[in-house]
């Protein structure tokens, strides 16, 4: 079913129900079919396809989900546009709409059976928060096709030496394939954005790129890299982990790593040595701290 509205009707539909879009939760709906073609011909969506619609607005690219999906699960925040979507979709048992923020779904609770699709517009404001989200719980789903800030997007695809290069850019190589499909600007889009957009393909990776000892310790260490992004890697590890300086050169030293460098031009293995040595020091300090205690006792 073709659930696609043209701008004069998407504006009736949002004066009927005196709903005004809301900037802070990036209400931006899509108003062009070529865009929404695009969108669903990179997810290669089959009736085989679960798939779950991060912020479905008033349904650009729903109506069309359903029709090639086997199954559509659509998370809606905004209480009104979901009422709105329920009534659209009244009585089509291949969907369901959630109303609820995307950031608090129990994953666990959901029941697939297979890896899912995941498409969306995803708001500008929280497009990060959403990803990491959905890195999270990356063993949900196979492919997500979003679209997000090109900012974002830059970010995400960035290389070792890029000035762009930083934490986005290593969770996202370690853990996926990533390719910008398509360029969106801001005209396809009511109200109309300043942001430019891209449609990005996301491909989650079973097993992380690079060998890692203890995952858990690798994402605690890991933002403390690139927090001070103008300092030195040597600087860096003094001042964001509090190691003094001849440690902090002693650690590059063993790990061949020019202290003079800047996070953004450490190589993605250069970095996650540097987050396991860090991890390694703060546990023996924590052992050491345990063992004062002890004593003082």
């Amino acid at each position: 079913m073709d659930t696609f509205l043209t701008l004069k009707q998407l504006q009736e539909l949002l004066r009927q129900n005196n709903i005004f879009p809301r900037k802070e939760l990036g209400q931006n709906f899509l108003i062009d079919r070529n865009i929404r073609d695009k969108i669903l011909s990179f997810a290669e969506i089959t009736k085989d396809d679960i798939c779950m619609e991060i912020g479905p607005g008033l349904g650009a690219l729903t109506g069309s989900l359903v029709e090639k999906a086997g199954f559509v699960y659509a998370v809606e925040k905004d209480k009104k546009i979901a009422d709105i979507l329920k009534k659209r979709f009244a009585g089509i048992s291949s969907i369901r709409i959630e109303e609820k923020d995307f950031l608090e779904l129990d994953w666990d609770s959901l029941g697939f059976k297979n890896k899912i699709k995941i498409i969306g517009n995803l708001p500008y404001y929280i497009a990060s928060p959403i990803l990491f989200e959905l890195l999270k719980f990356r063993q949900y789903w196979k492919m997500a096709v979003v679209m997000i800030p090109e900012d974002v997007a830059t970010r995400i695809v960035a290389k070792s030496g890029e000035k762009n290069f930083g934490l986005l850019s290593v969770v996202f190589a370690l853990l996926t394939s990533c390719s910008v499909c398509h360029r969106i600007p801001g005209s396809v889009f009511y109200p109309e954005t300043e942001i430019k957009s891209v449609a990005m393909k996301i491909l989650p990776e079973s097993k992380i790129k690079i060998q890692v000892k203890n995952h858990k310790i690798l994402w605690s260490f890991l933002p403390g890299l690139f927090i001070q992004r103008r300092k030195n890697i040597l600087n860096v590890l003094n001042k964001s982990f509090r190691i003094d300086k001849k440690t902090a050169l002693s650690i590059l030293e063993k790990l061949q790593i020019e202290p003079t460098l800047r996070s953004h031009q450490l190589k993605l293995d250069e970095v996650v040595k540097i987050a396991e040595q860090m991890a390694k020091i703060k546990e023996i300090e924590k052992c050491n701290l345990t063992s004062s205690e002890k004593k003082v006792k």
